[in-house]
């Protein structure tokens, strides 16, 4: 099973997020946007880029070769997402993140794009899959500055990749083996951003996937709730 939430957290006016996640007899789905831009630019980008992407895999066979699959869904929703904001000058400048999971018991394959993260969550340990395309990530990986001041800097904020800012993007792709146990966990950074790793996982550890979802968007609103929060658990 697949549980997903979202919450417009404590501070912003509008939830920018956007999910979703799908079960068929070969596998499962999940994706998780996380929209930007002015006036509601950013909650059209994160729902346009969603249902782009369902559109290409609603006519593909994701399973047969999901890396294939997953770049020519993420090309699909950057060019719809890109075209109306082109097109739209209301719209103009928006984009989304977004992280997109194809898998089944045994394998799973992850695509993203900006800093909504993958995590690989066994009994007793959590693992991010995704690397933030983000400023802040990219001082980290320089030795200038640690994680634990990443996480309190004052650019955090600041996305270097995005779906619908330029004509093309290329999403960093990850294929992983899992164990049936494993879980994926699927997130925008207003989790990321609030919750630890260790607190995901003991959350993870102590409570079914649903509840789970609920724990973790609790806990981001506990810890300040300044972003929109979403989780996905598969």
């Amino acid at each position: 099973m697949i549980y997903g939430q979202t919450d417009v957290g404590n501070v912003r006016p509008l939830n920018e997020d956007s999910f979703y996640f799908e079960s068929t007899p070969k596998g499962y789905v999940m994706m998780v946007a996380d929209g930007m831009g002015g006036h509601n630019g950013g909650e059209v980008a994160s729902q346009l880029a969603v249902e782009s992407v369902r559109e290409y895999m609603a006519q593909e066979d994701i399973f047969s070769d999901p890396e294939i699959a997953l770049r020519r869904a993420v090309k699909h929703a950057n060019d719809a997402v890109y075209e109306l904001a082109s097109k739209k000058e209301s719209l103009a400048g928006m984009g989304t993140t977004l992280v997109l999971a194809v898998g089944n018991e045994k394998s799973v394959c992850i695509a993203n794009v900006g800093d909504s993260r993958a995590y690989l969550v066994s009994k007793n340990n959590i693992r991010q899959v995704t690397k933030d395309h983000s400023f802040v990530n990219e001082l980290v990986k320089k030795g200038v500055i640690t994680k634990e001041q990443a996480k309190n800097h004052p650019k955090s904020n600041i996305i270097l990749k995005a779906l619908g800012i330029e004509p093309e993007v290329y999403p960093d792709i990850f294929l992983l083996e899992k164990k049936r146990t494993d879980k994926i966990l699927l997130c925008s950074d207003g989790l990321s951003g609030l919750v630890s790793d260790e607190e995901i996982l003991e959350v993870m550890s102590k409570f079914n996937k649903k509840n789970a979802c609920m724990e973790l968007v609790r806990l981001a609103k506990e810890h300040g709730g300044n972003d929109n929060i979403t989780v996905v658990i598969g």
